[in-house]
């Protein structure tokens, strides 16, 4: 079974590209994957998935 979870640029007050990168990095250090990035309304938005814990 998988899980997800919505991460935002503007909850996360990330102003560069490369600090959205350094926290999607975190993300996978603790197994989440990018599964889709979109911009809506200006903020960018990624979708992670991992497989769920038991």
């Amino acid at each position: 079974m998988k899980e997800y979870k919505f991460i935002r640029q503007k909850d996360t007050l990330i102003k560069k590209d490369e600090d959205f990168e350094a926290l999607l990095n975190s993300y996978a250090k603790t197994g989440w994957t990018v599964v889709n990035t979109f911009v809506h309304r200006g903020i960018l938005k990624a979708v992670l998935e991992r497989d769920k814990k038991a």
